[in-house]
């Protein structure tokens, strides 16, 4: 899988721990885009132009789009960057796991409720550990895509129920799917 992988720049000594948990994961045979924490520093960040900030952001944003998952080790402070880029990467439908030392849990993240956000608490002796089973279960929860035809009279109904429920096409038809899965009482 392509995972997007975040922490925070703002205690120095993580580059370590972030170089470790990017082999980790590149260990467990993933593609890992981690260039924007592993070559940056805070003190070069804070020395950015509105330019260069505008570019990190449509980097990083053009990276999460383009990942399966994000992991993101949340025990340390930062600005509001990584919970940005946990609600981006929630906004564009991929699973984020959440990292954190024993009590370090962080508070704020504890406040998002869904079942693509996952935090997982993690020691230096059980990181492999928690990441491959991490792994495993937002693998559950990425979504699949599925293409198919419809008559240009259904696409057309569908433009008119996207205009007046201001939601993307996409979205209506899932919420269909899941009413008839509810009703039919459907069950993995």
């Amino acid at each position: 899988m392509k995972i997007f992988f975040t922490g925070s720049l703002h205690v120095g000594s993580n580059h370590n721990l972030y170089t470790v948990m990017i082999k980790t994961l590149k260990d467990l045979g993933h593609t890992v885009i981690s260039d924007h924490v592993l070559n940056n520093s805070i003190e070069e960040m804070d020395a950015w132009t509105t330019k260069d900030r505008t570019e990190y952001h449509r980097k990083m944003s053009k990276a999460i789009t383009t990942c399966d998952l994000a992991v993101c080790e949340v025990s340390f402070p930062s600005t509001i960057s990584i919970g940005h880029e946990v609600t981006l990467a929630l906004d564009k439908g991929k699973p984020v796991i959440g990292l954190y030392q024993p009590g370090k849990e962080p508070g704020v993240l504890q406040g998002i409720h869904s079942d693509k956000f996952m935090m997982y608490e993690y020691d230096a002796k059980n990181l492999a550990e928690v990441l491959e089973y991490a792994m495993d279960e937002a693998s559950e929860k990425i979504d699949v895509r599925y293409n198919f035809f419809i008559s240009p009279k259904m696409a057309r109904f569908l433009d008119v129920v996207a205009k007046d429920k201001k939601l993307p096409r996409a979205v209506y038809l899932r919420q269909l799917i899941e009413e008839d899965m509810k009703e039919s009482g459907y069950k993995e």
